[in-house]
C-alpha cells in the first residue's frame, strides 16, 4: 500500500547514521530495502539492537583503531565500520580497507577481498554480496566456527561488497546464527547499472505513499499533515536525483 517508507525518506534526507537489521531475525523484505538503498547511491551502514526479550543477542561492533571512548565509537558507528551479529563475529576486508571506506579505482579491474570469522556455534555458510547479489559463496554442511577466505571480486562500475555468514545452530534466545558487515564502497568511474531502477523504486514507493498520507493519513492537525508530506516530498527529489547519477 506505499506505507513503510519513513526509513528509505529519512535515509535521503540524511537523517540516518545507521539502518537497523536483523530485529529480531533475518528478514528478506528488510534486507532488500537496504541493499535497494545501498544501490540507489546511499552510503548506509548496518546497525542492530535490542529492546525485547526475543532477540536480546543482537549486537552491532564497531571497528575503532584508537582506545575505546563513547565518541569513537559513535564516529566509527557513523563511519561504517560496523558488523551486526547475534554471534559470530565476521569481518571484511577488500583491497585492505574494511567496512566503511571507500577504494578509489581506475576503471575495470578486480578488487582482492578477505572474509574471516569466529563463532561459538558453528556456521553453515559464508557469502560475498556485491550490489545486493551473492557472488560467492563457501558452503559448510558439517559447520565451521572459524576460518577465512580469500577471492577476487571482478569489478565493472560503483558499488558496493559486503559480507554475511549464518548458521542452522540457534542460539539460546532459539535464533539462527548470522552476521553481516556494513559495505565497503567502490567507485570506478561508472555509474552503478542498477542505480537508476533502485532509485526509481523509490520515488514509485514514495508516491504511493503520498497518496495514503493525503487520502487515509490520521494526524491531529493539517499541518501535521502537511510536513510529512513536504518531507516525503523532499526525500523523493533526492531519489529523483540519484536516478539521474547526479
Amino acid at each position: 500500500n506505499g506505507r513503510g517508507m519513513e526509513a528509505p525518506v529519512a535515509a535521503a534526507l540524511g537523517k540516518l547514521d545507521a539502518f537497523n537489521l536483523f530485529d529480531p531475525f533475518w528478514m528478506d523484505p528488510e534486507y532488500d530495502i537496504w541493499y535497494q538503498m545501498l544501490n540507489s547511491g546511499l552510503d548506509l551502514p548496518a546497525s542492530t539492537g535490542t529492546d525485547w526479550f526475543v532477540c536480546s543477542n543482537n549486537r552491532v561492533y564497531v571497528q575503532l583503531d584508537e582506545p575505546f571512548t563513547y565518541d569513537r565509537w559513535i564516529d566509527g558507528m557513523v563511519a561504517g565500520r560496523t558488523f551486526i551479529t547475534n554471534g559470530p563475529a565476521l569481518f571484511l576486508d577488500v583491497a585492505d580497507r574494511g567496512p566503511g571506506h571507500r577504494i578509489i579505482l581506475p576503471g575495470d579491474g578486480t578488487v582482492h577481498a578477505r572474509v574471516s570469522w569466529q563463532s561459538h556455534y558453528p556456521l553453515n555458510k559464508v557469502s560475498l554480496v556485491q550490489d545486493g547479489r551473492v557472488i560467492g559463496e563457501q558452503l559448510f554442511p558439517e559447520g565451521i566456527r572459524d576460518g577465512e577466505w580469500e577471492t577476487d571480486v571482478p569489478v565493472s562500475s560503483d558499488g558496493w561488497i559486503a559480507a554475511r555468514c549464518s548458521g542452522t545452530t540457534r542460539d539460546s534466545f532459539d535464533q539462527a546464527i548470522y552476521a553481516h558487515t556494513s559495505p565497503v564502497y567502490l567507485e570506478a568511474g561508472r555509474m552503478n547499472p542498477l542505480r537508476a531502477d533502485s532509485a526509481r523504486s523509490f520515488t514509485e514507493a514514495i508516491d504511493r505513499s503520498l497518496e495514503w498520507v493525503r487520502r487515509k493519513g490520521r494526524f491531529t492537525k493539517d499541518e501535521q499533515r502537511d510536513r510529512v508530506v513536504e518531507l516525503f516530498l523532499e526525500g523523493r527529489g533526492v531519489y529523483e536525483r540519484l536516478q539521474k547519477g547526479e
